[in-house]
């Protein structure tokens, strides 16, 4: 399924430590939603960051800092479709726009569970066809989405709950707050 969103966004519900992440297209035809974890958004953002630069090494979107677009919020109702396992991305030149494609988590063949008529629907995957500025937009708000976390432990580099917690890198002995 192709889609040319007007909003292609990341963002998340919860609080620290609690958080689900989605990434969401929403467009004329509709609002689609999908799980993600926090590290696939990372890396999304940071990977169209370098898409852009490739693309034209002059793009603004490497002197700009990361913030949050309250435009680029999530739109609620929050359905997801599923979660995503594989993200692509490309380049059509011709058309100048960036191509980002998920594909659904593979289902574990050995769970022993039916088969979710959803999933296999999905195998297609989704394809989100998106102009430079909406993936420029997307980078920043996407990089400061993610580092809204928990703070981290200077010991172990885990993130800490608000009331601190248990470091391995102390053998659990020490709170570290």
């Amino acid at each position: 399924m192709d889609m040319t969103p007007e909003i292609f966004t990341a963002d998340y519900t919860g609080g620290p430590g609690e958080r689900t992440f989605f990434v969401q297209a929403r467009g004329s035809s509709g609002t689609l939603s999908y799980l993600v974890e926090k590290q696939q958004v990372v890396v999304l953002g940071e990977k169209l960051r370098d898409l852009l630069m490739l693309v034209d090494t002059v793009d603004p979107v490497l002197e700009a800092t990361p913030a949050r677009d309250p435009a680029l919020r999530l739109e609620t109702p929050i359905e997801p479709e599923w979660r995503i396992g594989t993200i692509g991305l490309a380049y059509e030149e011709d058309q100048d726009l960036v191509v980002v494609q998920v594909q659904p988590v593979e289902p574990d063949e050995d769970s022993g569970a039916e088969p979710d008529p959803v999933l296999e629907a999905a195998q297609s995957g989704a394809r989100f066809l998106l102009r430079r500025d909406q993936v420029r937009s997307f980078v920043l708000h996407a990089l400061a989405v993610a580092s809204e976390g928990r703070d981290t432990c200077p010991l172990c580099g885990l993130p800490m709950d608000p009331g601190g917690h248990r470091c391995p890198a102390s053998n659990g002995h020490h709170l570290t707050v």
